[in-house]
């Protein structure tokens, strides 16, 4: 039987999804399917590459949820969007099974390599995410709302404020957007209070 690229990946996108990275591999995916070995292996040349198309289907599935959730408001402060962007991710990451964090975990937090295509495509979700925190940042410089020294590092921060407080569930979900928002207001700096979304 021989079996799509797409197939594959859907079974590995759920495998990921129940076992985190280590469960990711041709061997599973062999059994989960009842494929040959060589089935995986004429889509996928390793399970780095297998990885990276887990990776790459994971943030399109992250980044059409940002969309959706979090249209331009026209007037809205940097730090209002700011706030709204940071309590949709913890949404996402609320309704997902939590090896979804793993993809904004540092590199030595998961189990992928080094080197490879799965590291490069973990680093591009990883800066992906920051820049969008990072232009918040300079439109809120802009405007007034957040502090002059809130800088890409600054951007970095609040992505592990974002990851933490659901790897963590630093507070329960429904008080969880009142207190994102006072950490988020702390670490940025903003200049006059700016109600949570």
């Amino acid at each position: 039987m021989d079996i799509s690229r797409q197939a594959l990946v859907d079974t590995a996108v759920g495998v990921f999804g129940e076992a985190g990275w280590d469960g990711i591999g041709p061997q599973t995916l062999v059994r989960r399917l009842g494929v040959a070995p060589g089935a995986v292996y004429r889509h996928f040349k390793s399970r780095d590459a297998l990885m990276a198309a887990v990776l790459s289907r994971v943030q399109e599935e992250l980044f059409v949820h940002i969309e959706a959730s979090c249209p331009v408001v026209p007037g809205e402060s940097g730090l209002g969007m700011l706030l709204r962007l940071g309590e949709a991710y913890c949404r996402f990451w609320e309704t997902r099974p939590r090896a979804y964090l793993d993809i904004l975990r540092p590199p030595t937090a998961t189990l992928l390599p080094a080197q490879g295509e799965s590291a490069r495509e973990l680093g591009r979700v990883t800066a992906r995410v920051i820049k969008q925190f990072e232009v918040l940042l300079l439109l809120g410089r802009l405007d007034g709302s957040v502090r002059t020294e809130a800088t890409a590092e600054t951007a970095r921060r609040i992505v592990s404020v974002l990851v933490g407080t659901v790897h963590l569930h630093l507070t329960p979900s429904r008080t969880r957007a009142k207190n994102l928002t006072a950490m988020l207001t702390a670490l940025v700096g903003a200049r006059t209070p700016v109600r949570a979304a």
